[in-house]
């Protein structure tokens, strides 16, 4: 399959559904503004978690992790 279809060939579209229906699982990795759209917020944003409570963002630091597990 090549890395990008023609949307609008259904040979294509036939040929990614196959390939989905017969995974055993499928991973799909997408940027932050999936889920915005969706109304999950963001880490960095006007509304996002770090930018609401700077503390979880200290708290999500390795270093942070590893003084106090």
């Amino acid at each position: 399959m090549p890395e990008a279809a023609d949307e609008s060939d259904p040979k294509a579209i036939e040929t990614a559904r196959r390939v989905l229906r017969s995974a055993s699982s499928v991973a799909v990795l997408t940027g932050a503004g999936i889920s915005t759209d969706s109304g999950i917020p963001d880490f960095r944003g006007p509304n996002g978690v770090w930018t609401r409570n700077p503390e979880a963002e200290k708290r999500s630091t390795i270093q942070h992790y590893l003084a106090d597990p």
